[in-house]
C-alpha cells in the first residue's frame, strides 16, 4: 500500500514538473528553449546571454546561456567546456555529438550534470546545463528530454 502511494506521488510530481513549460527566446544570441514552469529565475546575466533558474525545492539548478566561441569551432569549444567539467570532478559517462550539437552527462558524488549545446550563427553556441540530485533522476529524465528537444538556434543558423 505504501509503495503504491509513493509511486503514485512520484508519478504525479514528474508529470506536473514536465507538464508546465515557458518558452524563452534569448534576444542576444537568438537561441530558444522551453523552461520548466516550476523553476524560478534566480538571476539574469548582465550581458544578456542567459539566466540561472532553480527548482522550487532548491535541489536542481538550470543554466541557459549563449557563448561566443573562443576556440576555432563549435566542436573544439564544447570539448573544452567538457574538459573543464571533468577537471571540476564530474565523471562523464555519456557523450554524444553530431554536426551542430553536442550532449554530455556525468556524476559527482550524489549529483547528475547534463549539458546540451547547439551551434548558433556567427561563431556562437547555445547551452543548457542542468544539475540535479541522483535520487531524482527518474523525475528529471523527462525534463532533460524536453530541454534537449526544444533547445535550438535561429532557423537561418541551423
Amino acid at each position: 500500500m505504501r509503495l503504491s502511494l509513493a509511486l503514485l506521488l512520484l508519478l504525479a510530481a514528474s508529470s506536473v514538473l514536465a507538464a508546465d513549460w515557458k518558452p524563452y527566446a534569448n534576444p542576444r544570441f537568438g537561441y530558444v528553449i522551453d523552461l520548466p514552469g516550476d523553476f524560478a529565475t534566480v538571476s539574469e546575466a548582465d550581458n544578456g546571454d542567459g539566466m540561472t533558474l532553480q527548482s522550487k525545492d532548491g535541489k536542481a539548478k538550470l543554466l541557459v546561456f549563449g557563448a561566443n566561441l573562443t576556440e576555432e569551432n563549435f566542436a573544439a569549444y564544447t570539448a573544452k567546456r567538457k574538459q573543464s567539467d571533468k577537471d571540476a570532478g564530474w565523471a562523464i559517462s555519456y557523450d554524444k555529438s553530431a554536426k551542430g550539437w553536442a550532449s554530455y552527462s556525468g556524476t559527482r558524488k550524489d549529483r547528475i550534470l547534463y549539458v546540451r549545446a547547439v551551434s548558433l550563427c556567427q561563431d556562437a553556441g547555445g547551452y543548457f546545463v542542468l544539475d540535479y540530485p541522483k535520487a531524482d533522476a527518474k523525475l528529471y529524465d523527462p525534463v532533460v528530454a524536453h530541454l534537449v528537444k526544444t533547445l535550438s538556434g535561429p532557423p537561418h543558423c541551423r
